[in-house]
């Protein structure tokens, strides 16, 4: 019988469908990483005798995908694209408002190949970002198991996404692009500490202790220098600060982001965007400082919004599938019928883990606390088999959804007109 590859947030689901035959074609590694050409059609055929053991193939990795358009996570280890696919829906998440990311992902994703340490190809080094003619970015990673959740990890997937932005923003121009160091320690530093309040809560307290260095030093900051733990945390709230001053309708961050990524200078960069506010050096360092200051003393939003909620939930509750070419959508009923096979009852398990931790922070909207709750029903009941509960529990997390939808839009509409009976003011409430 034909195969069905689900490939959905970790999925990777195997189901029959009926009635048509068709062979297993396994992925293959693209030449980049260590493949020669494929042959041409040909079968040489050669008699082994029953004592003699025939060699072992590496096993055939698979395609784990994010999200469309974000990072497809290709590995033979399920362990590995666990660790990849957290880290690849991590760093989409904490960097899409800085970054500016298309909400329907790139024309093709990064591709991120986890090689296991006897599959790895080249001398020295954990990882390494390509881009490819055609524009799309490879990141290869000698896999082991100490790198899931490290910061080595985060870094590989902060700069293949940062090397894909550039060319989304200027085009496949290998001699003109480039990712200036800084961009990447911020971008760092930034998916870091988003979504973990304790986190930048701790980094808030320690550059309460620090005196904000050069802002030229900053831009001008050299890749493989030695660490300076000053700079780290200066480069988050420059980051912030550049987002802050981009202003309304100059959008200045933007047009800075696309000139740096396509070979300017940053400081010559930062004086044609942002030189409005300074007149000199002088007056250029205390923008930064006070941009420094101001940034570090902002309160942790501990509480998402209700379209960050949405989205986040959507997320966990979205069942993708690949029939050949073609991407499907596996509903509920669906994953409840093939909730015996390995790969179901692996995510099922790591959804409920994410909805139980998500839940027990506090940092849900209260527009989808109930969706959540009835979501993890769902999934409870679909690991246990019980049916009656299953239906029970998708019927709740519909009308959840369903009112949590309405009230979002009732409050969006409340602001809206408590806003156009502000007139000549540009304070935003939301």
């Amino acid at each position: 019988m034909r195969q069905l590859v689900a490939l959905a947030a970790g999925l990777a689901l195997t189901l029959p469908a009926v009635g048509v035959a068709a062979p297993s074609v396994p992925l293959s590694a693209p030449a980049s990483a260590g493949n020669q050409t494929a042959p041409t059609i040909g079968v040489a055929v050669k008699a082994v005798p029953d004592d003699e053991k025939l060699p072992s193939l590496p096993p055939a990795p698979i395609v784990f995908l994010s999200g469309p358009g974000q990072f497809e996570v290709i590995t033979p280890d399920i362990d590995a694209s666990r660790a990849g696919l957290a880290m690849a829906r991590e760093v989409w998440q904490t960097l899409t408002t800085p970054l500016g990311l298309p909400s329907g992902g790139f024309a093709k994703p990064v591709s991120v190949w986890l090689f296991l340490p006897a599959q790895w190809q080249g001398s020295g080094g954990v990882f390494r970002a390509n881009s490819e003619p055609g524009g799309r970015v490879s990141l290869e990673v000698r896999w082991t198991p100490g790198l899931a959740g490290s910061e080595t990890l985060r870094r590989a997937f902060v700069q293949a996404l940062l090397m894909q932005r550039a060319i989304s923003l200027n085009g496949f121009v290998p001699d003109r692009l480039k990712v200036p160091a800084w961009i990447e320690d911020a971008g760092l530093a930034w998916s870091l500490t988003r979504g973990r309040p304790a986190v930048l809560d701790l980094w808030q307290q320690e550059s309460a202790h620090i005196t904000p260095p050069p802002l030229a030093a900053l831009l001008s900051r050299a890749r493989g220098g030695p660490p300076d733990r000053t700079q780290e945390l200066a480069l988050l709230w420059l980051l912030g600060h550049l987002q802050a001053e981009s202003g309304g309708e100059a959008r200045r961050w933007p047009q800075f982001l696309r000139a740096v990524f396509g070979g300017e200078d940053s400081v010559a960069a930062l004086q044609r965007l942002y030189g409005n506010y300074f007149n000199d050096d002088a007056a250029r360092e205390l923008w930064w400082q006070v941009g420094f200051h101001s940034q570090r003393r902002q309160a942790v939003q501990a509480i998402e919004t209700a379209a960050e909620s949405r989205a986040w939930l959507a997320e966990r509750a979205r069942w993708l599938a690949r029939r050949g070419e073609d991407e499907v959508a596996l509903g509920l009923d669906e994953v409840f019928a093939a909730r015996s096979e390995h790969w179901v009852a692996d995510e099922l398990g790591q959804r409920l883990a994410q909805l139980r931790a998500g839940l027990a922070a506090g940092g849900l909207h209260p527009f989808y606390r109930n969706a959540a709750m009835s979501l993890g029903r769902v999934y409870d009941a679909t690991q246990t088999g019980d049916r009656k509960k299953f239906d029970a529990a998708q019927a709740d997390l519909f009308r959840d959804v369903a009112d949590a939808r309405e009230l979002e839009q009732a409050a969006g509409a409340a602001l809206d007109r408590l806003e156009s009976s502000m007139p000549g003011t540009d304070q935003k409430l939301r």
